[in-house]
């Protein structure tokens, strides 16, 4: 038996001790195969670290966490003092659209409560800010890290995540049209929130039919150079319905990273409407399917690399009650593929170990949970 926190603690010291010099080793967006800075892993490092201050001893993660910070803080990641730097060559996009930004707001702000740092809320507050918000779509611009592009960013998941770092930013003395932005998000998801029948999350940005949204969608992909696709897409899910939607294993694989962040905003806005509405109780009802756990058999973007079987144990913990059981299940999927014993790394069947090392940092909102795993336990509690 190992408890779940071992297993972090000993992920996070496996990579100190190989005594790679900061900033932490960068990966390559798993299977989008996109060269990253390493802002990303040394902000979701950052996170486990400091989780780890209250939950174990052992090396000191108060100077490991400083460290991190220091890190990430240098000027070469926020090169012209506007978004943040995640992505090497992506062209217009250096930002990783909404969702680099939101990986790393969300460590500052979980850095600022843990090191009582007001200015990393200060620093989270001007670059959430930074992105135009369209009142009509309830939805953000992304910009690149020079400032000089911006555009819609159409991947739903994008705009979900940024708005979960702008709810745990609105928690603190911050401009007030942060949260109101949030909430007005949140307010529009019933016609935002597009689904297959199943309940299955449907990956783009795609709001339900009006014609005032659908036209400055497809004005913003006519200028990202994408319309194309978008309307490709959209024709062949039409004639061919969801079994041949070319987006459909990229929305599987990314469910239950959505069902995440819905999970974080639940235990901000535990009373807000869309809990209760249709469409998120059918996302919910999918992601607790049978079929959902065999559709992500062999799905590059699930266990591989938005760590599945982490997330879903989360979502559990928020949603549902007496799921232990669940929960060490989905865990157990997780560590058994990906889990290399000897390293404790998550360095086994992935394209991006580097990545999805430091997704570790997703479990850090559980409790310590319990796992019997088929690994030589000698390896694990040495």
């Amino acid at each position: 038996m190992v408890e779940l926190y071992e297993i972090i603690e000993k992920s996070v010291n496996s990579i100190w001790q190989k005594g790679a010099k900061y900033p932490i080793q960068s990966g390559c967006n798993g299977p989008w195969q996109n060269d990253q800075t390493p802002i990303r892993n040394m902000g979701h490092l950052l996170i486990s670290y400091l989780s780890l201050i209250n939950e174990c001893s052992g090396t000191n993660k108060q100077i490991s966490s400083e460290t991190l910070l220091e890190n990430i803080l240098e000027s070469k990641y926020r090169p012209y003092n506007q978004t943040f730097h995640h992505l090497e060559n992506h062209p217009n996009s250096r930002c990783n659209g909404l969702v680099g930004q939101a990986w790393t707001i969300e460590a500052l702000v979980i850095a600022a409560e843990h090191l009582d740092r007001p200015d990393l809320i200060e620093l989270s507050e001007e670059v959430f800010l930074l992105h135009p918000f369209d009142d009509t779509l309830a939805a953000w611009d992304y910009v690149d890290i020079d400032g000089e592009f911006r555009s819609l960013d159409k991947t739903f998941n994008h705009q979900l995540w940024f708005a979960m770092a702008g709810a745990m930013l609105a928690r603190h003395n911050v401009d007030p049209a942060i949260e109101n932005q949030v909430k007005r998000f949140l307010d529009e998801l019933p016609e935002n929130l597009t689904l297959y029948n199943s309940g299955l999350i449907y990956h783009p940005f795609k709001p339900e039919f009006d014609v005032q949204k659908y036209a400055r969608i497809f004005l913003e992909g006519a200028r990202a150079g994408v319309a194309h696709k978008m309307v490709w897409n959209l024709a062949k899910g039409m004639v061919g319905g969801e079994s041949s939607d070319p987006m459909k294993e990229t929305s599987i694989g990314y469910h239950s990273f959505n069902m995440y962040a819905f999970a974080v905003f639940h235990e901000i806005y535990p009373n807000h409407p869309i809990w209760e509405h249709e469409k998120f109780q059918r996302a919910l009802n999918y992601a607790r399917s049978e079929e959902f756990k065999r559709r992500l058999d062999g799905n590059p973007y699930g266990y591989p690399y938005n760590v599945s079987g982490i997330e879903m144990a989360y979502v559990l913990e928020v949603f549902d009650d007496d799921v232990r059981e669940q929960q060490q299940w989905w865990l157990k999927q997780q560590f058994e593929r990906t889990l290399n014993p000897d390293t404790m790394t998550m360095s086994r069947n992935n394209p991006d170990p580097a990545t999805l090392t430091a997704r570790l940092y997703e479990a850090t909102r559980l409790p310590d949970i319990e796992l019997s795993l088929d690994f030589d336990t000698d390896v694990i509690d040495d």
